[in-house]
């Protein structure tokens, strides 16, 4: 049920995740530091701009006590070594991640917020850090973080600024709010297979005998896929939008979601019969801009479509197929794609504009290691092309409207600048750090499960295009027939055909949706028919085998990167401590306690 939930909805498409949004960065130092801060949490820009709104005038805000100030005029907060850490530095970044999270103020808070703010100056200015600002993918980093900020500000002023809410919109949201449904539904990876499940429903099969074919989940295998009461905003927008639209009992059809498709069935309604026109009034500004970020993805996604389209880029198979070979060569290494065969091959057109393959390389080189190692097929490489086209195109349209200059794209490239550091400088080091054979053979032993091949079948099969066929071959197998000889003759996948349908031992995972249920079958049973995508499979389990624990000696690389994860919170920890006691620093405790910010933010 968990998967259905609206937590963040993820951009899968390589090509808006190299173009125009930014992913958001990873809360690397925030989990570092138990999780006190957000500060590789960026917000969009319009949040940001909440935040200048709601800053409380730090000159007024703490009284009667004696201040040190900075010769900006600026109160100082704390020290580290000869750094001042200024108020209004602190308020930006404690309020950012107050809108961030939702947290409510708090002097704890405060303190690790402060804390973290300290412990990167002790990282950045008071630690030898040569190595990681002579890195070239550091630099490459910081330079995509700079194309990142300005096309985050060009998605704020010419998409999220742009979207309107109506007055119908925010009443239907508040209804919705204050009315609990509940509902069961039927997941499906692919639409042919939800319209086989919507077809089945309308022939009379039950929820609860289809919900056992499609769900590994124990929970709603076993439940009819019932999901229980929800309310607006918990789940996928767009099957929030069907279920909402139903009335108990009614089915809807296939409802394509972010995980897949959905057929839904609601089951009931609890409207809150007491709400009043001034809760909407009150709830009306949270509505709002809920229901903008609601419309954000699409809007996003039409914006794109009116400045680029990705079916008239041309390429030459040939050239892109060389620049894969290379950068296959270069990932292994995190070195640039060096193509010295046909550099001055063409590769790309686009709008009449001819890329070499030199070109291309460099522009594929300009993307960080973290994503460039993901491009491990010609497909992988088409998108990410024709990502970085399309980035070159919004950069040029900010560009022209002055947005690269704008104060706010220098105040998200700090943040992002730093989240990359402080990226690279952990790495360092976790890096550095020795452990003892004895601490990462107890971290093995203790987490073996890790360590262990995985279970392994080897199945039979017969894939056939039509039911009726499928049916009667199961049909002759309980008669008696030879089923490697059926599969022989029949089976419409060639290679296994050829060998009877034997498809050899390989991992359980490889059958997906149907893994718990060929594992759990006896060795010698056929099972079946099963649709699988537009197919019919018979299925015959000729032999199992269990997992086994892998030699520590060939997994010790794997084991020792596995426990400094585990104790990295503790290595960090001990490395600052280190690094603390070799500079003064200095907490103005009644300033921290002291400052007086906006109500929104306090309990």
């Amino acid at each position: 049920m968990n998967n259905f939930r609206k937590n963040i909805f993820p951009f899968i498409l390589l090509l808006i995740l190299l173009g125009f949004l930014p992913a958001m960065t990873s809360h690397l130092f925030a989990d570092l530091l138990k999780k006190t801060d957000s500060s590789a949490h960026l917000g969009n820009l319009a949040n940001m701009n909440k935040i200048k709104g709601v800053l409380p005038d730090t000159s007024n805000a703490i009284k009667n006590l004696h201040l040190e100030v900075d010769k900006s005029g600026d109160t100082i907060i704390a020290k580290v070594g000869t750094h001042n850490i200024l108020l209004n530095e602190f308020v930006n970044r404690y309020t950012d991640y107050l809108f961030a999270t939702g947290t409510k103020d708090n002097y704890p808070t405060r303190k690790s917020i402060l804390t973290n703010i300290m412990n990167e100056i002790l990282l950045s200015e008071y630690d030898n850090n040569q190595k990681i600002l002579a890195d070239k993918n550091y630099k490459d980093e910081l330079a995509w973080s700079k194309n990142q900020a300005i096309l985050g500000f060009l998605k704020d002023r010419e998409v999220y600024a742009k979207i309107s809410v109506t007055d119908e919109e925010l009443r239907t949201a508040f209804e919705r709010v204050n009315e609990q449904i509940s509902a069961r539904h039927l997941y499906a990876p692919t639409e042919e297979q939800a319209n086989y499940l919507y077809d089945q429903i309308q022939k009379g099969v039950s929820f609860d005998s289809l919900a056992k074919q499609v769900f590994t989940d124990s929970t709603l295998k076993n439940n009819g896929g019932y999901l229980g009461y929800f309310t607006w905003g918990d789940m996928d927008p767009d099957f929030e939008d069907v279920a909402y639209s139903l009335k108990p009992g009614e089915v809807s059809k296939p409802v394509k979601t972010v995980y897949g498709y959905s057929i839904i069935k609601l089951e009931d309604r609890k409207p809150n019969p007491l709400i009043t026109e001034n809760e909407y009034l009150n709830k009306k500004h949270k509505l709002e801009r809920t229901l903008k970020i609601k419309k954000k993805g699409p809007s996003e996604r039409a914006y794109i479509s009116s400045i680029f389209d990705p079916s008239k880029v041309n390429f030459n198979e040939t050239a892109l197929g060389n620049i894969l070979n290379e950068l296959a060569n270069s990932n292994s290494k995190k070195i640039e794609i060096k193509d010295k065969r046909k550099s001055s091959l063409n590769c790309v057109e686009y709008e009449g504009k001819k890329y070499s393959s030199s070109e291309i390389s460099k522009k594929v080189n300009s993307i960080p290691f973290f994503h460039r190692d993901k491009i491990t097929t010609v497909n992988n490489l088409k998108d990410a092309v024709k990502g970085l086209l399309l980035q070159d195109k919004l950069i040029k349209i900010a560009h022209s409207k002055g947005y690269d200059k704008d104060p706010l794209v220098s105040m998200m490239y700090d943040k992002l600048a730093n989240v990359v550091f402080l990226r690279y400088k952990f790495d360092e080091i976790i890096h550095k750090v020795e452990l003892p054979d004895s601490t990462v053979k107890g971290f093995y032993l203790k987490n073996i499960s890790q360590f262990t091949s995985p279970d392994e079948l080897n199945l039979q099969e017969i894939l056939v295009p039509r039911w009726t066929l499928a049916d009667s071959l199961k049909l002759m197998l309980n008669h008696g027939s030879d089923f490697g000889d059926l599969a022989e003759k029949y089976s419409v996948r060639k290679w296994s055909a050829k060998n009877k349908g034997q498809m050899g031992f390989a991992p359980v995972s490889k059958y997906g949706m149907f893994r718990d249920k060929f594992w759990n079958s006896q060795v010698g049973e056929v099972l079946g028919p099963m649709r699988i995508e537009n197919l019919y499979g018979i299925f015959k389990v000729l032999g199992k085998k269990q997992g086994q624990a892998i030699d520590f000696n060939m997994v010790k690389e794997q084991a020792t990167a596995f426990c400094k994860k585990e104790m990295q919170a503790g290595i960090m920890n001990d490395y600052l401590n280190r690094l603390n006691k070799k500079v003064k620093t200095t907490v103005f405790e009644d300033v921290l306690s002291n400052i007086k910010l906006d109500s929104a933010y306090s309990n």
